[in-house]
């Protein structure tokens, strides 16, 4: 079953080379759970980890967004980055286990498995919104956003990067409440029923999960 109602291709990329070929990639091979958990890069992303492992109990994969790749507790499954094209998000590609799935969209994406493009053009939006096409695409049954609350609230790592020097340092200005217009479309979808957010205007917009959402993945398994 896939839900993306858009025409996703995952492309592969050859190791250690910018050249893309397509396939073959088997997306059944990106999923061991039916439940993904989108972990991002908001200043509440270890009160949204807290809250979800807490309170809830159901096999889960994990992707990793961006710089909190750098420092998740545990083994994850999947990383994504917005901007894979950029060294620092090479750098912490290249520097994850091999058995993680890379997700990218930009060219010339070193250190990164698996390219996805689009019919229709590029992206927009946040690294998260991002992540959670490519989970719909790879037929997630249930995604769960931690630390993406789409606020003005910055990031956890902002006052660990304070040097002005530093290639990284446009995302300490860079706010997400502009980017609300692209997820209130998408809460207006019916692909949002897969989705739910832990906190902020994505909670708001997207619902919070409980118990009884998370466990009816198995009436799609046995739809």
């Amino acid at each position: 079953m896939n839900m993306v109602e858009e025409n996703l291709i995952p492309t592969k990329i050859l190791t250690g080379d910018d050249v893309y070929e397509r396939g073959p990639v088997l997306k059944n091979d990106f999923r061991h759970n039916d439940v993904l958990a989108i972990v991002a890069d908001a200043p509440c992303v270890w009160d949204d980890l807290e809250a979800f492992w807490n309170d809830f109990t159901i096999p889960h994969d994990i992707l990793c967004v961006n710089e909190v790749a750098t420092v998740f507790p545990c083994s994850f499954q999947h990383f994504a980055a917005g901007d894979s094209h950029m060294k620092d998000m090479q750098k912490v590609a290249k520097e994850l286990p091999k058995e993680v799935i890379k997700h990218a969209y930009n060219p010339t994406s070193k250190n990164f498995d698996v390219r996805w493009i689009r019919n229709g053009g590029g992206w927009s939006g946040t690294t998260t919104f991002f992540a959670v096409k490519v989970a719909l695409a790879m037929d997630y049954l249930r995604i769960v956003l931690i630390g993406s609350p789409l606020t003005n609230t910055g990031h956890w790592y902002d006052k660990h990067i304070a040097n002005k020097d530093d290639p990284r340092h446009y995302r300490l200005i860079n706010r997400h409440e502009g980017h609300l217009w692209k997820w209130v479309e998408l809460a207006a979808r019916p692909i949002a029923d897969f989705i739910r957010s832990m906190s902020g205007n994505t909670a708001d917009m997207l619902g919070r999960p409980t118990q009884d959402w998370l466990d009816d993945v198995n009436y799609f398994k046995h739809a």
